[in-house]
């Protein structure tokens, strides 16, 4: 694989950074809106790659780009159609459903794309990086070195670590994941942006994009989200007999299957993002009905991967320990799911509850099945409850002698 990296220079000023247009015209259109309200310049806006995709109208969106003059790496998607490819390269598991998926809407992407802006993708650099503020800057799609690597927040921490010393940056950008997140690493900084074209799987309509800003000397990033006109990119992948749940998830905002996802991202599924309290206000009031205060936060659930902040030796064993136990084995990944579901009424965890009502839903796990798991789990509770009795029993005969 090609790994040559284009420097482009220096740049200052704000920057705009994104990733994912999947082909949603009208989320690009509501980017560019967002760009030139905050005096972005064009050239300022960076796009991680997948310029098109899955939606319905990837000419359209890839005119409306070289219009704008924004800048991008090449995606996976970019590579694959350049290299005349029958596949878009995202690595899913053969026979899964992303990858049958991929096998109807990468067809449609093809065929409906004129051959300069074949041509104009063609030039997209795989890798770029330029200097800003005192930091070295480096943007990839996946990873450098596996531009179809699915990176995220919970794993592939060597992996990260190596793509800051093979490119010697102190920032990553990276996409592909469709997750956005921010994360520190041995004084290093890997950012994620997000996508546009499709909402975090947080069960809102909202797509996301980060800010990057030089105050004091020092480089900042903020995560920013905007919402558009997703009914409209739905309806025309209905008429256009693209992957109906793919369009489906664009205005649910949950994603139509979790196989890319490590279990902790898993566990997120449906829950609001937010990065700060406006953010969470502002989520709450549009997407959420009033909640009373409760010890139960289900926001708390993304959290989960922080256990190893103040123990990261332990809480990294833990999580590769508990990745482990979930994968097919003896027992398939449908079987675990549905014991986890009942355990996590027997330990009375309503973030694991959560987490396994949606992930058997995912797998196909039907509400009958689920409430039979959870009698089976009360029943347990109850019956190891009434055989300590047995224990009271002796006790009590032992005293009363």
């Amino acid at each position: 694989m090609d790994k040559e990296i284009k420097h482009i220079g220096t740049k200052t000023g704000k920057l705009l950074l994104f990733g994912g247009v999947y082909s949603n015209l009208q989320a690009l259109e509501k980017l560019i809106s967002i760009a030139n309200e905050d005096g972005v310049a064009a050239e300022n806006c960076i796009c991680t790659g997948d310029i098109t995709g899955y939606c319905a109208q990837p000419e359209e969106t890839v005119q409306l780009f070289q219009k704008w003059g924004a800048l991008s790496i090449a995606g996976n998607v970019e590579l694959q159609l350049a290299n005349d490819s029958e596949d878009c390269g995202c690595d899913f598991k053969s026979g899964s459903r992303c990858d049958d998926f991929s096998k109807m809407w990468f067809p449609y992407t093809k065929g409906h794309l004129s051959q300069q802006s074949l041509d104009w993708m063609n030039k997209i650099p795989e890798y770029i990086s330029f200097d800003y503020g005192n930091k070295k800057i480096t943007v990839v799609h996946g990873n450098y070195g596996n531009t179809s690597e699915f990176v995220f927040a919970s794993n592939a921490d060597a992996s990260k670590q190596n793509a800051f010393i093979e490119t010697n940056s102190d920032i990553i950008v990276a996409g592909h994941c469709g997750l956005p997140f921010h994360q520190s690493i041995k004084g290093n900084l890997w950012l994620n942006p997000g996508v546009i074209g499709m909402p975090a799987n947080d069960g809102t309509t909202r797509v996301w994009y980060m800010i990057l800003d030089i105050v004091d000397g020092e480089v900042t990033y903020t995560h920013q989200s905007f919402e558009y006109d997703a009914e409209t990119a739905q309806k025309l992948m209905y008429k256009n007999h693209l992957p109906e749940a793919y369009g489906d998830t664009l205005t649910s905002g949950i994603w139509d299957n979790m196989e890319i996802l490590p279990e902790v991202e898993k566990m997120g599924q449906g829950i609001p993002i937010y990065f700060n309290q406006k953010q969470k206000n502002t989520t709450q009031t549009k997407t959420q009905k009033k909640m009373a205060d409760t010890y139960y936060d289900p926001a708390d659930l993304r959290k989960f991967g922080k256990i190893t902040e103040w123990s990261e030796e332990l809480g990294t064993k833990f999580f590769d320990y508990y990745s482990k136990v979930f994968e097919e084995g003896a027992l398939s990944v449908r079987e675990k799911s549905l014991i986890a579901l009942a355990v996590s009424h027997v330990v009375k965890c309503p973030y694991c509850i959560d987490s396994y009502t949606k992930d058997g839903l995912q797998k196909g796990i039907t509400k009958e099945e689920m409430m039979e798991a959870v009698h089976v789990g009360a029943a347990i509770e109850s019956g190891a409850t009434l055989v300590h009795g047995v224990q009271m029993m002796n006790k009590y005969d032992k005293l009363s002698m």
